[in-house]
């Protein structure tokens, strides 16, 4: 594993073929202030590049992205996706979320809760998208056009997942931060799941990107090959 940031990481997306954006925050003050930086990690290289806001923004919310960047709170720390129909979903930690519509202007708003517990994170799949409820153990595959609950994996009194916090998708299967330092996968043909790997420390997030996977670590955010 190489180890590519030692800072808070506050948001990591795909970007083209071998390579992530990487957003880190930087503190610039004892008041808890702070600034973020963007990058683009290349996974042959090896290398860690500057990258503007604007691409970053682009690659987040699609096309429309000025609009909804100014008018979003903090479009660094939340989940988003373009959806089928290039409407974009906007998802916060705390489960408020908002659709905006192809010009990016807001057309819904309103809170994902599941059992009245909070349910956030976003991964794609299709018409469909995945979120996760850690206080109900569940993840939920919600349906992109109706925003109504399609599938729940896991639950209250079952050990499937315990303390989910992260969700991501590769196109093939979705992959759930779970037990504090284990990814689980739910295999995308079947919906079984799995252990898919182990980490010696609490794992925060993971992504499989192709042959690589990015995981941030309480010591950090490694690039590795899993093949």
């Amino acid at each position: 594993m190489i180890r590519i940031s030692t800072k808070e990481i506050v948001d990591i997306l795909p970007y083209g073929d071998g390579k992530a954006i990487v957003v880190e925050k930087n503190p610039i003050s004892i008041d808890k202030k702070f600034k973020v930086t963007y990058s683009v990690v290349d996974f042959d290289a090896k290398t860690k590049d500057v990258l503007t806001k604007n691409a970053y923004l682009l690659r987040k919310f699609g096309s429309a992205y000025k609009n909804i960047s100014e008018t979003i709170p903090n479009f660094v720390q939340c989940d988003a996706a373009v959806l089928y129909d290039r409407r974009v979903l906007v998802i916060y930690p705390n489960g408020e979320a908002g659709i905006f519509d192809r010009e990016g202007e807001l057309s819904w708003s309103g809170y994902f809760r599941y059992h009245d517990k909070t349910v956030y994170g976003l991964a794609l799949e299709g018409k469909y998208f995945w979120a996760v409820c850690p206080q109900e153990r569940c993840v939920i595959r919600y349906s992109s056009q109706t925003m109504q609950v399609d599938l729940r994996i896991g639950g209250k009194d079952a050990n499937t997942f315990i303390n989910p916090t992260h969700i991501s998708a590769d196109g093939e299967n979705i992959y759930v931060c779970s037990h504090s330092n284990k990814v689980r996968k739910i295999d995308g043909s079947n919906f079984t799941v799995s252990d898919h790997l182990r980490f010696d420390e609490p794992v925060s997030r993971y992504y499989r990107l192709g042959k690589f996977s990015v995981a941030v670590l309480q010591s950090g955010t490694y690039l590795f090959d899993e093949k």
